[in-house]
């Protein structure tokens, strides 16, 4: 069996979108700006007529709009505030309450990683909108602290007392936090 941190990797490699259609669709743009200039440059008539005219400005509009979508689509990847298909990842505010939800999509996330809520009495809230069921449990080592119910199409709370400290959160129905739904709870 792999490390829990070898197999969350994998997960997030896996589930990144492939950048592929951009590298293949931006080279095809750089070629054909290349192959006009060298055509251009060496044949001063370049195009000669009005249909060529036409063919040279719709393969460049149609490679330019290629390139922005498959960069649109692809982006969003590393340092980015969003996936083409997927949650928006990022921090939660500080507060009592630990508010997260699940992808509606289905797809083994939470919207953030890091969370920071008051030491004391807390409120665990889990929005689930999709049709996979997940739930919240907080622990410390491996010691389990606090858990929502396991919920699909819901949304359910749950109550914790928690001293200042770093905890991890993550859904424990089946491989979901080997999948990647997990994040670091920081208690000040």
């Amino acid at each position: 069996m792999h490390p829990t941190n070898v197999a969350s990797a994998a997960w997030v490699y896996a589930a990144a979108p492939s950048k592929v259609p951009f590298y293949v669709v931006g080279g095809a743009l750089a070629a054909w700006a290349v192959l006009l200039a060298a055509f251009g440059v060496s044949h001063p008539d370049f195009p000669s007529s009005k249909g060529r005219s036409r063919f040279v400005m719709l393969a460049s509009v149609l490679l330019v709009a290629g390139t922005i979508t498959a960069a649109v689509l692809t982006g969003g990847g590393e340092g980015g505030k969003a996936k083409a298909k997927g949650p928006v990842t990022g921090t939660a505010p500080v507060s009592s309450a630990l508010v997260l939800t699940a992808d509606p999509a289905g797809t083994l996330a939470y919207d953030v990683h890091q969370a920071t809520v008051k030491a004391g009495a807390d409120t665990i809230r889990l929005v689930n909108r999709s049709s996979v069921p997940h739930n919240v449990t907080i622990a410390k080592g491996t010691k389990v602290l606090a858990a929502t119910k396991t919920i699909q199409g819901a949304t359910t709370t749950a109550a914790a007392t928690l001293p200042a400290g770093r905890y991890v959160f993550y859904c424990s129905v089946d491989a979901h936090r080997q999948g990647g739904m997990q994040g670091t709870l920081t208690v000040q």
